[in-house]
């Protein structure tokens, strides 16, 4: 049976999250918080096998939480949930003790799988919905020639100004499905903003005939 502690300061994500573990076989939910004290509370009282938690919370957000777990070293795996995928986000999430990092806009089973697979021992981010455990490529990954054609007409779309909700419209896909292209991209050729990626682009846009 795994053990979940879920952290969330939406009441429709904290009920939404709860009624899907409630329905899996092997999974129950141990404690609900709506802030980050509330979330260590749980994680000590209760000794969860891992932790749902939101990252902007009240009282304590998420990277206090996660700090404060490994200080005190324990023995919970953690899953972030976030609406945002970015980069330095991830990272910091990562490099505080997170184990997981779901999109919350992805469907239910990703969350589901990323917790069985995170409470048997792999590391699941969110790659266009597969988990990031697998084999890493070489680190310089900065060539523009890396990004695919979706890739590389997102990135464009990047870096003249349009912001996700206007990229996703334009392309016509989701705005989750947006952050996740943009993410991959970020990945690919090693930068951490729009900004950086705007300038990645100017320079190293391949040409087109």
């Amino acid at each position: 049976m795994i053990n979940i502690v879920i952290a969330d300061d939406h009441p429709i994500v904290l009920a939404g999250l709860g009624q899907l573990i409630r329905g899996q076989a092997g999974m129950q939910v141990v404690a609900t918080c709506v802030n980050g004290t509330e979330a260590l509370q749980a994680v000590r009282a209760r000794r969860p096998d891992v932790l749902l938690l939101d990252i902007n919370m009240p009282k304590l957000d998420g990277f206090g939480v996660l700090r404060t777990l490994a200080n005190e070293r324990a023995d919970v795996r953690t899953i972030v949930l976030t609406a945002e995928l970015d980069a330095s986000a991830v990272g910091a999430a990562r490099l505080a003790g997170a184990r997981g990092v779901v999109l919350k806009e992805l469907s239910p089973q990703h969350v589901l799988d990323c917790i069985r697979s995170v409470h048997a021992g792999s590391e699941w981010i969110e790659f266009l919905g597969r988990a990031s455990a697998a084999p890493k490529k070489p680190a310089l990954q900065h060539d523009t020639n890396e990004l695919t054609p979706r890739e590389r007409e997102l990135a464009t779309l990047v870096a003249s100004g349009l912001r996700n909700r206007e990229i996703a419209a334009r392309l016509g896909i989701s705005e989750g499905t947006a952050k996740l292209h943009l993410y991959n991209v970020y990945k690919k050729l090693g930068v951490s903003s729009r900004v950086e990626l705007a300038i990645r682009m100017q320079g190293g846009q391949p040409a087109t005939t």
